[in-house]
């Protein structure tokens, strides 16, 4: 009776501190990009994905891409964010991929990281769903050629003084003909 009582303590106790299987979390918007790093002035494509969890299927109204430090004015108007007009249904718990999302880095004073906010609108509420990402564009420190130039330098002189130092330890090893001993023993 006493075993009975002590499994079945054990394994109430086992049963009541093991961790309970829950279900993932899944975010409803996802956003990535093609590559890790970009240069000024280089494409990359961008990739959302808005997945539907609620019970209802919806209709994605429009998306809005807002990059944040790109953000400028130029002659062709205002550049660093777009609206695209989507009007596509999505049945419940299901989940659509924007893939053909594709940008450009700025290759003027704007090319730094920036964070990229995607807004989702659709027909059902919360009207507006929002998430952020991260595109990465290092940056190199403004005096990078001088220190080129430093190390071509640098290379330059390492060679011509070893140069001078193979010289030196060639001509110093090398001894030289006594000419007068020569001389002596021709008489």
């Amino acid at each position: 009776m006493r075993k009975k009582i002590c499994l079945s303590a054990l394994v109430l106790t086992i049963v009541l501190l093991a961790p309970s299987v829950v279900a993932q979390d899944i975010y409803p918007i996802t956003i990535w990009s093609d590559k890790q790093q970009y240069s000024p002035g280089e494409r990359g494509t961008l990739y959302v994905a808005f997945h539907n969890e609620r019970d209802v299927a919806v209709t994605i109204k429009n998306i809005t891409i807002d990059y944040r430090y790109w953000r400028a004015h130029t002659s062709d108007g205002w550049v660093g964010n777009e609206t695209r007009i989507v009007d596509e249904p999505l049945a419940a718990k299901k989940t659509h991929v924007f893939d053909d999302i594709e940008f450009t880095v700025p290759a003027d004073g704007r090319a730094v990281s920036t964070t990229v906010q995607v807004t989702i609108y659709t027909d059902q509420w919360p009207f507006e769903t929002t998430d952020s990402g991260y595109i990465n564009v290092p940056t190199t420190p403004a005096y990078m050629e001088q220190i080129v130039t430093l190390f071509t330098l640098l290379v330059v002189l390492v060679i011509v003084c070893t140069i001078i130092i193979a010289a030196t330890v060639f001509l110093s090893a090398r001894r030289p003909k006594v000419m007068w001993r020569e001389a002596e023993r021709a008489e």
